[in-house]
């Protein structure tokens, strides 16, 4: 299937780091939902995830924390858990915390937090595992 157009959210990166970090992809022709190919539902913005709940995360990003997904970069999905902002902030410590730079990354109130932490799974770049992107179970029908 090849893309038609790339839609990054109008306010990425404009709040703080990695805000608003999604993007959709416009394909160039109509797809038929199959048992292989669904719609994927984003929760309201006043949908509370209880930690533990189930999602999952795509995305083309880093394998781990060294390796890139190499060609022919095959779309990368990962069944994670939910898990409280507090508990991922502790993940991203800054290197130098006298120094702020960057390259920090810090947790807000409008991101979500996702991994596993057995399998290292998880939707940032840090964590390793697939990054960026997180789709929720299928829409109901």
């Amino acid at each position: 299937m090849t893309v038609n157009k790339i839609l990054v959210h109008a306010d990425y990166n404009k709040l703080h780091r990695m805000a608003s970090d999604i993007t959709l992809l416009q394909l160039h022709r109509h797809v038929e939902f199959s048992s292989h190919i669904l719609p994927a539902c984003l929760p309201g913005p006043t949908t509370a995830l209880a930690p533990s709940s189930s999602c999952w995360v795509s995305g083309w990003g880093m394998l781990t924390e060294d390796v890139l997904l190499p060609a022919p970069f095959q779309l990368q999905e990962a069944e994670v858990g939910v898990m409280e902002n507090s508990v991922c902030a502790s993940f991203f410590q800054p290197q130098h915390p006298s120094q702020s730079s960057s390259s920090d990354y810090s947790i807000q109130e409008d991101m979500l937090c996702a991994g596993d932490l057995i399998t290292g799974k998880a939707i940032c770049q840090a964590c390793s595992g697939v990054e960026h992107g997180v789709t929720w179970p299928a829409c109901p029908r």
